[in-house]
């Protein structure tokens, strides 16, 4: 199995995650000074300050589980709580490339199916702007994202790697030893 890094994301990403820390750290100190007078929002704390951990910690495990992974002719993206397996003989290598999405907006992320949406962090699955086709996002930048594209009318995949290139010199690769086979 070989292993493709992916791009860490950048400072934008963690602005959501510190927003949102910040206004459960507001609100349990509200609901502290509110104690005084209500001895009931104790115990609304004893269940809302685990729930908060729980899925803080959720989240930050889930933005951290970032992967590719290329073996045995089948590539294998984690991305959060989503995994995506395609097996290399279903993508259009001829048609793949390294692309700016700044420049090529259609192949942004525009409709949310089933995925995590951040500044600066797109994983899952989501509509293309161009014809509202589906795809599968790894994006923790914009720009030198490996666009793959699967025949016919399949889902393409969007990953944000470190080196694309040697994962797109890797798949054409294992294509082109299952045609001399």
């Amino acid at each position: 199995m070989r292993s493709y890094a992916v791009s860490a994301p950048g400072r934008r990403a963690l602005l959501v995650p510190a927003i949102s820390l910040g206004l459960a750290v507001l609100g349990i100190a509200f609901a502290l000074l509110r104690a005084r007078e209500d001895p009931s929002v104790v115990q609304l704390l004893w269940i809302a300050v685990p729930t908060l951990v729980l899925v803080g910690g959720l989240i930050w495990l889930g933005a951290r589980r970032r992967a590719v992974e290329l073996e045995a002719g089948q590539l294998t993206v984690k991305a959060g709580p989503h995994t995506c397996r395609v097996q290399v003989a279903a993508l259009d290598l001829e048609r793949a490339r390294i692309v700016d999405l700044d420049e090529h907006t259609g192949l942004r992320p525009s409709i949310k199916t089933l995925g995590t949406s951040l500044p600066g962090y797109q994983a899952g699955w989501f509509r293309m702007r161009d014809r509202w086709r589906k795809a599968f996002y790894l994006l923790t930048q914009r720009r030198r994202v490996l666009w793959l594209p699967e025949r016919g009318d399949g889902p393409s995949l969007l990953l944000s790697l470190e080196q694309p290139q040697a994962l797109l010199d890797a798949l054409n690769d294992v294509a082109r030893r299952r045609r001399s086979r």
